[in-house]
């Protein structure tokens, strides 16, 4: 998808891809209630479908955002087991990280899922600005797994889109320091609507 576009088009997408980031630090600082540094940015269209994410563990969380309105997607927030615990351990008390309830636990993932509910519509509300589109995310939906099973779960997901973007930022701050992969699909309308912005 990306590689459709010409140096000109490839700026605004480059450039929409890094705000869409730096709006999700913003963000990811008003839940940890710490300052964060966005230190590296990875991003480019995914060419295999069986390759979607660098996480390797028994329990890798994919958090799934569907997109709804006039532009078609799906966005992924991947995260590893040691980043979720990192998470937890920065915002949640002791009382809940600690405890193996049933109770617990749903508050636990209640809380990784507001997370991408709010990372991702940082993300779609600097696509629909700037793209002048009329766009919203889902409610989230959480799925764990081990790495295959991930995979193959991204993978089915993907075939009925076009096209894949995929993000790695690494998000530094006093409180944590974690590197999710964040993968969107599209549909071609994507590179589409970027070539009518030039």
């Amino acid at each position: 998808m990306l590689e459709n576009l010409n140096h000109a088009e490839m700026e605004v997408a480059t450039k929409l891809i890094f705000d869409g980031l730096s709006m999700a630090k913003s963000t990811m600082e008003q839940i940890l209630q710490s300052p964060i540094t966005l230190e590296k940015v990875d991003y480019g269209a995914a060419k295999e479908y069986n390759n979607l994410f660098t996480k390797s563990c028994d329990h890798v969380h994919s958090i799934k955002t569907e997109l709804i309105g006039e532009m078609k997607g799906v966005s992924y927030l991947i995260f590893s087991e040691e980043e979720v615990s990192s998470i937890y351990q920065a915002c949640l008390p002791g009382s809940i990280v600690d405890n193996d309830s049933p109770e617990s636990e749903m508050m636990k993932l209640g809380f990784l899922t507001e997370i991408d509910n709010m990372v991702a519509a940082a993300v779609i509300t600097e696509f629909a600005n700037f793209l002048n589109l009329e766009i919203y995310g889902h409610v989230p939906s959480l799925k764990v797994g081990n790495s295959e099973e991930i995979q193959a779960y991204l993978t089915e997901e993907s075939k009925n889109f076009d096209s894949i973007i995929h993000f790695k930022a690494i998000f530094q701050g006093t409180e944590i320091d974690i590197s999710p992969d964040f993968i969107w699909v599209f549909q071609n309308e994507f590179t589409d609507k970027i070539k009518s912005v030039i």
